[in-house]
């Protein structure tokens, strides 16, 4: 399949986009610097581009199959980068009539879905502001008529992929995660319909 990845070159994305690579796809990257994505492959290409930039959003999204996004954010300033690129993306694949929209986002963005620790100390002292945004991002994508997935990851660690993990409805059912199982359960979505137009959790 052909895929445009949004967020290829942080620490998820850059993992989804080798695994996708492994299992014989098309893999168009979406990054701001081609230079931190260095990989080289007769099945990948990168596009330089600001998310905020809507002709080279399109460029990006026009012939593809499938779109993911493993945008984020290092800031916790205010912010509406998450939902105004998201809007732009969804905007590029309703005009270029790709259907299928896999949105990673986090545990936390129903209100009551992070357990203590994360829900009640670390969102509200360290992440308000980008949780803010990623509840407008959730609420944008909800409103579209693609058809899509938001996955709802508890905490991301860098361990191996497993390939075994718990998928929920409602809060998470532990509190970590690695980034490699995110991605495998990314790329299974392009082809698994179940959780459509649902907001799945994910844990190890």
């Amino acid at each position: 399949m052909k895929i445009a990845i949004f967020g290829a070159s942080g620490r998820t994305g850059i993992l989804t986009v080798y695994q996708a690579l492994d299992k014989g796809h098309q893999v168009t990257a979406f990054a701001r610097k081609p230079s931190s994505v260095t990989i080289q492959h007769k099945n990948f290409k990168v596009i330089q581009g600001d998310i905020l930039d809507y002709d080279k959003v399109k460029q990006a999204v026009e012939g593809q199959d499938v779109v993911i996004s493993a945008l984020g954010v290092e800031s916790r300033k205010p912010t509406t980068v998450l939902s105004e690129g998201t809007r732009l993306i969804l905007r590029a694949m309703e005009e270029c009539k790709v259907d299928r929209f896999i949105c990673m986002s986090s545990a936390g963005i129903l209100g009551n879905d992070a357990g203590f620790l994360f829900g009640k100390i670390i969102m509200p002292l360290f992440l308000k502001e980008v949780f803010r945004d990623k509840v407008r991002q959730m609420k944008i994508i909800q409103e579209t008529s693609l058809d899509w997935v938001i996955i709802r990851p508890t905490g991301l660690t860098d361990a191996p992929k497993t390939g075994k993990y718990k998928i929920t409805t409602g809060p998470p059912a532990s509190r970590s995660i690695p980034r490699a199982d995110v991605a495998d359960f990314m790329l299974k979505l392009m082809t698994d319909k179940q959780y459509d137009r649902q907001m799945p959790a994910i844990a190890g």
